[in-house]
């Protein structure tokens, strides 16, 4: 079955169907914590570093993450 006729995962329809301000206060805290443990461990930066480190990359893929959402979502609504 080719990629365009089959339907995306569930979990796909159920991120794209919440609305922005929820999916941002789910991903924000996520990304910016996974982005601080990150840089703390392998990266061996000190822990404030980390902590702005990580706010600061949370932020920006979290944006990135918003951006790709609603891309797809429009590119789905569209088919």
């Amino acid at each position: 079955m080719p990629d365009a006729e089959r339907p995306p995962p569930r979990i796909v329809t159920w991120w794209e169907g919440l609305e922005t301000l929820t999916q941002v206060a789910f991903a924000f805290p996520v990304l910016s914590a996974l982005l601080f443990v990150v840089n703390v461990g392998p990266f061996s930066q000190p822990v404030l570093r980390s902590i702005g480190y990580g706010l600061f990359e949370g932020g920006v893929l979290t944006g990135l993450l918003m951006v790709a959402t609603a891309s797809e979502r429009n590119k789905r609504r569209r088919r």
